[in-house]
């Protein structure tokens, strides 16, 4: 009974530090995501960020799947109709990519896809989530007939988006 009052209790400020992690990873990637630079980013020590999660790399997969979800949510603000031809659905992801507020969050992720690839974890555990979410959300706008080429677009989308953030840094 104690133990679940406590897990009631730390379960706000777990969230607090997975939202102050995540932003201080879109602001700097990985490049300085040791302990200390992401327990400074949340104002605590590392061993208090320690007490809320078992491992940096728990937190990091917290971060990140934080960030996936909200990015998810913003996909449909871009495109709120419920169906869009594949050629509307490139034009408006791979058009967003520049933006603002979608700029840090593709940059991350081609950081994680790089991860990914070399086979660490969680970066691959996490980017096949991405992913995954992605196509879904390729495949609910497009038509039933068209839904095969989900993957597809997604590639074509990320490659276009991948030369915009190599052109415009």
């Amino acid at each position: 009974m104690k133990t679940e009052k406590l897990k009631n209790q730390t379960k706000p400020k777990r969230q607090d530090i997975i939202a102050a992690v995540a932003m201080h990873l879109l602001r700097d990637g990985f490049r300085n995501s040791g302990l200390r630079a992401l327990a400074e980013s949340v104002g605590m020590s590392d061993r208090m960020v320690m007490y809320y999660f078992e491992t940096k790399e728990e937190l990091i997969e917290e971060a990140l799947l934080f960030l996936a979800q909200g990015f998810s949510s913003s996909l449909d603000q871009l495109l709120p109709q419920k169906k869009a031809s594949g050629v509307k659905i490139v034009e408006v992801l791979a058009s967003s990519a520049l933006a603002d507020e979608s700029a840090p969050m593709l940059k991350l992720w081609f950081e994680i896809v790089g991860l990914a690839v070399r086979g660490d974890q969680p970066y691959r555990k996490i980017s096949n989530l991405f992913l995954n979410e992605w196509i879904e959300w390729i495949e609910s706008k497009l038509d039933q007939k068209q839904r095969h080429r989900a993957a597809s677009l997604l590639a074509q989308i990320e490659g276009e988006v991948l030369i915009k953030l190599l052109r415009n840094p």
